[in-house]
């Protein structure tokens, strides 16, 4: 079938079986879609992929069930499109379309994520609610390797998570990356499978490396561990912001005015961080160093059958 279809770029979508979202849109384009659309038609929910810079085929068959006009702001005689739009199935389009009248998802075909990981193709699914963070944490043995990936539910507005334990799967530093290839995936695809995991990992870890190469090779530590999704909480990011504000702090009681106190503490905390944490200046080694060394993160790359075996562990959301 063919749907008038929505990209989302919040990667928010609706919970399958009813769950509801209520958006506001300003753009004209998507404004005169949803009211040619009209109440009580059908629309597809799709996320558009920042890392790829381009439409992704999996989404949420939707409803719309309201539509009201509201003004943006008081006295600016300026309105947009508010929509009440409930998920009722999982759907995969062949392609899409970009029309005057909007964008149409082309042959979309209904989804039965439960099905496809019994038959072996494992997932997580990311409607109805969106990842903030997650934490690794290892048992006494550091065998035993739990990974946490916590989030919000946007229908009841409740904080869910899920987890697994990927005891004998993965080392510890292979674990971390795997949690940040997750919130990545969730956040970009509106879901995880092996494939948009690699992808994930591949460019969290890319990241992760720049971030130190453009924090040691321009001597600002407060950028170390910054990626698209946010600040990844490690060792020597850790290190670094703590660094970072003792430094500060003790050069302006020295009398020092803002400026030369914040390069001054700059340079004092990339040189103890150097020290501390054993990484080399050199421009051949300091990213992997402090990629591996310093943040606990591993690049190596994961075959696409253990990754679906880490997915096997999680449930397929948080309701699950």
């Amino acid at each position: 079938m063919d749907i008038l279809a929505l990209p989302v770029i919040n990667g928010v979508l609706p919970k399958p079986g009813g769950g509801v979202l209520t958006g506001f849109f300003v753009d004209p384009y998507f404004s005169r879609m949803m009211a040619m659309a009209g109440k009580g038609k059908e629309i597809f929910l799709f996320p558009f992929s920042k890392d790829d810079d381009s439409f992704y085929p999996v989404g949420i068959v939707a409803v719309i069930e309201d539509l009201w006009v509201k003004e943006v702001a008081a006295g600016q005689k300026k309105f947009g499109l508010i929509a009440k739009i409930a998920g009722q199935e999982r759907g995969k389009a062949k392609g899409f379309e970009v029309t005057k009248e909007g964008i149409i998802a082309r042959d979309v075909e209904i989804l039965n994520f439960y099905k496809l990981r019994e038959e072996g193709f494992p997932l997580i699914c990311g409607a109805g609610w969106q990842p903030q963070g997650g934490y690794t944490t290892f048992g006494s043995d550091r065998k035993s390797i739990n990974i946490t990936i916590y989030g919000y539910d946007y229908s009841f507005g409740k904080r869910v998570f899920i987890s697994a334990d990927l005891k004998g799967l993965v080392e510890p530093e292979k674990a971390h990356t795997i949690e940040h290839g997750i919130i990545r995936s969730l956040r970009n695809y509106g879901l995880c499978t092996a494939k948009t995991l690699m992808n994930s990992m591949k460019r969290e870890t890319r990241e992760l490396k720049w971030s130190i190469e453009v924090g040691m090779a321009n001597r600002l530590p407060e950028f170390f561990g910054v990626t698209e999704t946010g600040i990844c909480g490690n060792p020597l990011t850790s290190l670094a912001s703590t660094y970072l504000t003792e430094e500060f702090i003790k050069n302006l009681k020295a009398g020092e005015n803002f400026l030369n106190s914040l390069e001054q503490a700059r340079n004092k905390t990339l040189a103890r961080l150097v020290r501390d944490m054993e990484i080399s200046t050199s421009r051949e080694n300091r990213a992997l160093q402090g990629l591996k060394k310093g943040m606990k993160h591993d690049d190596s790359h994961e075959e696409m059958e253990s990754l679906k075996k880490i997915l096997n562990k999680f449930p397929l959301s948080p309701w699950d």
